[in-house]
């Protein structure tokens, strides 16, 4: 049905006058709203209209070296006042001011220049975040997820234990924990071509990207045709990991093999008779020669008591242990000394600097062992060392579990 407008009844007419003066005053009043209106855009024909903000300014990259956050914050425009409170709000929880090289920052501003957000990496395992509320940061430390990896590895020693990781793609991380785990059995200095290795190691992912290793499970390390073992066991009731051989002794003995964090070259082995390069004669030289960089950190080999710290003759600086167990040993041609006469060491504190002082050709350790009658003996062949404190029998059937399924794992199973 039609309606004739020239024919309207006069409350229809009225009507229409009405929204003609309505529709002219909002006519008018579009620009106004046009403006204080934020914009709206649509995906989709009857899609949920959402207003576009601009997008903040997100800044990703990897601390330089000699860079401070300030230079960091700075380049971006922000005012050192507001770099000043950030540090400062944030310094109970991480201090900003020792930012390292090497780590990464993300961080985010808005189109005022307000730093809403900064993320750096403390550690590989945590990273701190850093959030504007409007008035000041809030700052906590948080944890990184990781994809946690439990993986066998098998590799043939075609050099040194280094070299070898390294080329099938392993980190150096992984031989400093394994050189920890083996440095009580293991001589590096006398492994050879065709040795083997095998072991059970987690690994921590992040995207697909290898960031560090977790716990080694297992080991076996075979050399001069004789198998070593370590096997990782949770003491039930204090939680402590420890590391047991086949048999549940722990691999952790009196004595270190060598007094390095890592196995030297040995430029002199024990002798009871060599020719001296300085002397030009023949005498014993019953220890043996690590040669090592000038400033290299010489370890005690075992607990005990500093018996004499000083120059001795040709030894030049000389540091001597006296040990729990009788046994004594010597560490010559120091740069540097660490420790004084009558002070108790532990088991791998550094107790001075490899040098060349005294009857010395380049820089080297002389170190030498004597058992409780006073006999020299050679550090490179086995001793009978004692091990730790062994496994409690009442560990042992849960130790056994733990070891033949490790044991499985080791032969690829």
């Amino acid at each position: 049905m039609s309606i004739d407008l020239n024919r309207t009844t006069p409350g229809i007419a009225l009507l229409g006058v009405l929204f003609s003066l309505g529709l002219q005053r909002c006519i008018q009043d579009v620009p106004v709203l046009l403006e204080e209106a934020p914009v709206f855009h649509s995906d989709m024909a009857g899609a949920e209209e959402k207003p576009v903000h601009p997008a903040p300014k997100i800044v990703k990259g990897t601390v330089p070296r000699n860079s401070t956050l300030q230079d960091i914050l700075i380049h971006q425009k922000c005012s050192p006042q507001a770099i000043h409170e950030l540090i400062r709000q944030t310094k109970a929880t991480y201090n900003l001011n020792r930012i390292r090289a090497g780590n990464d920052y993300s961080i985010e501003i808005s189109t005022s220049g307000q730093l809403e957000t900064l993320r750096y990496q403390i550690n590989d395992e945590e990273y701190l975040l850093a959030e504007w509320n409007g008035t000041g940061y809030d700052a906590a430390r948080r944890a990184y997820e990781f994809d946690v990896r439990t993986e066998h590895l098998s590799a043939r020693i075609e050099g040194s234990l280094w070299s070898t990781l390294l080329e099938i793609g392993e980190k150096d991380q992984l031989v400093m924990d394994l050189a920890w785990i083996l440095q009580w059995d293991v001589d590096f200095t006398t492994i050879q071509l065709g040795d083997h290795l095998s072991l059970v190691v987690d690994k921590k992912y992040r995207y697909d990207d290898l960031i560090k290793y977790g716990a080694i499970h297992a080991v076996q390390f075979t050399t001069g045709g004789k198998d070593f073992f370590a096997f990782r066991f949770v003491l039930p009731e204090s939680g402590k990991a420890k590391y047991y051989d086949a048999d549940g002794k722990s691999v952790k003995k009196a004595f270190l093999k060598v007094p390095f964090r890592f196995s030297p070259r040995v430029s002199s082995g024990f002798s009871y008779s060599r020719y001296h390069p300085i002397l030009k004669r023949r005498r014993p030289h019953l220890g043996i020669d690590f040669a090592a960089p000038e400033g290299t950190p010489v370890l005690a080999s075992a607990n005990g008591k500093v018996s004499f710290s000083g120059k001795k003759g040709g030894f030049g600086n000389l540091v001597e242990l006296r040990h729990p167990n009788g046994f004594r040993t010597a560490y010559g041609h120091l740069s540097r000394i660490l420790v004084k006469a009558g002070q108790n060491v532990a088991q791998g504190d550094v107790i001075g600097h490899v040098g060349s002082t005294g009857l010395a050709t380049g820089a080297h350790l002389d170190y030498r062992v004597q058992d409780p009658t006073g006999k020299f003996l050679n550090p490179r062949r086995r001793i009978a060392w004692p091990s730790d404190k062994p496994l409690e029998d009442r560990y042992q059937s849960k130790f056994t579990a733990v070891r033949e399924r490790l044991l499985l794992q080791l032969d690829g199973g």
